[in-house]
Parts: C-alpha cells; structure tokens; sequence
C-alpha cells in the first residue's frame, strides 16, 4: 500500500503556498523524517518530510504549482522491513 506525501497544516490559511522544489527524485530511497520537497510561501520555506521509509513513486505537484493544506504532493511505497513483516 502507497503512502501519500500530504500539505501538512502550516498555518497559511489565506496565505500563498507553492512548491519549490523536490528535494528526491522518483526511484530515490528515503527513510521517514527526510526532508523530501520544499515549499514556499512569500518570506518563508516549508521542508516536508517524508512519512515512511520507502521508494519515492510520484511527484505529483510540480515546483511552481500552488498547494493548500490537505494536497496531496506525491507517494511513497513504504519499505518492508523485518519488523512490518513480523506485524502481519
């Protein structure tokens, strides 16, 4: 199952906020806690971090598209490790 990389509430109701730029590459390996895109809003930068370990699978919003909280900026397919074998 996929993971998405989600606009976290940053507090910019009423504020523009747009992507600046992806900091992986889909194919790339992150760990959970990596930053993975950057955005921006007028005087300030956001570092999304990824949710999980896993393969970036998606960029789904381009540097230059404009998010809200909520949107949904790309996916992950989580990593199986011996522990979330060991859940099942």
């Amino acid at each position: 199952m996929t993971t998405p990389i989600i606009v976290p509430a940053l507090g910019t109701v009423n504020q523009r906020l747009t992507v600046s730029l992806w900091l992986t590459r889909v194919g790339e390996q992150v760990s959970a806690g990596d930053r993975v895109v950057e955005l921006l809003m007028p005087g300030v930068t956001f570092d999304i971090e990824s949710p999980c370990t896993g393969t970036v699978i998606a960029c789904e919003c381009q540097p230059g598209t404009e998010v809200e909280e909520g949107t949904v900026l790309g996916w992950i397919d989580p990593a199986v490790t011996a522990e979330s074998e060991q859940e099942r």
